[in-house]
């Protein structure tokens, strides 16, 4: 008989090692199911911290490029003017400053629209005169530019 109760208080002990393993185990998986869950917020919630990094980037770039935009617009026209003056007055120094004064526009995007003998097109060009049946352009009355690619002077131009 003592052989029998040692038998079913091993039986009973390794039952309970047996329900406490099986607990156990239910309790790791219950815990790495949540740490994969936790694991995946954190990727999630890194991958929108970059996204809004990067957005506000864009959007900040594109406000510095709008205001200087405001800029190159208010310049564009002394600029033609000071063009026309050095042209008119053949002066070395005066043209000097004129293409150094090109040149830093051109820096921050600024880039003339070439339509001389070009076909007329309605998004870079405004016509001023028609001639016959004007599709080529003869005559360039005011330069067109583009800023960072988008026009912000169309070019005013005559017609043949």
């Amino acid at each position: 008989m003592k052989k029998t109760k040692i038998s079913n208080n091993t039986d009973h002990v390794v039952a309970d090692q047996s329900e406490e393993l099986v607990v156990a185990i239910a309790k790791v998986a219950e815990l790495e199911e949540k740490l994969s869950q936790e694991l995946e917020k954190e990727k999630r919630s890194l991958a929108d911290y970059q996204n809004l990094m990067r957005r506000t980037q864009e959007e900040r770039l594109r406000s510095i490029k709008m205001a200087n935009r405001d800029l190159i617009e208010s310049l564009l026209q002394p600029f033609e003017h000071l063009q026309l003056a050095a042209q008119q007055l053949q002066d070395q120094g005066l043209t000097m400053v004129t293409e150094q004064l090109k040149k830093v526009l051109a820096d921050f995007g600024l880039e003339e629209i070439e339509v001389l003998n070009k076909e007329f097109d309605v998004e870079t060009m405004e016509v001023i005169e028609k001639q016959q049946n004007g599709k080529k352009v003869v005559q360039v009355s005011q330069k067109g530019y583009r800023l960072n690619g988008l026009v912000i002077q169309h070019a005013k131009v005559v017609l043949d």
